[in-house]
């Protein structure tokens, strides 16, 4: 077997975990025609009625410039309706269709990380989680 040298680096480690994790959860919503942003899209959608693109764009890391045309891929599939919020801002929410689809891409996500974290011992899990919400937040300082 041949020898990586970065295998004990952090980030390294994590890129690998993330990229295989990632592939399988491409995958799976292949079949429902969206790319693994559209989907986190939509979840946030669904848990975050009437959000706006640019909270969705601060919640999910995503520039301004690359909220709107993912956002007008969904509109173009008629999953998400704008609904005005104020005299400038719309927020957004899911159309009958979104809603189903939504729940149905939520539980695959769902599944999706039950099976992941079936790799981490249970008595873990917390700390796990919690040390990679502290490397993500520790990299917005």
């Amino acid at each position: 077997m041949t020898f990586d040298p970065l295998r004990s680096f952090p980030g390294y480690a994590l890129r690998r975990a993330s990229n295989a994790a990632m592939s399988g959860l491409t995958h799976k919503l292949s079949g429902f025609g969206l790319r693994v942003t559209e989907a986190t899209i939509l979840i946030a959608i669904l848990k975050n009625p009437r959000i706006t693109q640019s909270e969705i764009g601060r919640m999910l890391g995503i520039a301004s410039a690359n909220v709107a045309p993912l956002i007008g891929r969904l509109d173009n599939r008629d999953l998400i309706e704008r609904i005005p919020v104020d005299g400038r801002s719309h927020g957004l929410t899911l159309t009958p269709a979104g809603q189903e689809l939504s729940d149905d891409v939520f539980n695959v996500i769902k599944s999706h990380e039950d099976t992941l974290m079936k790799h981490i011992p249970t008595e873990l899990q917390d700390d796990f989680i919690n040390i990679l919400n502290n490397l993500w937040e520790s990299e917005s300082d």
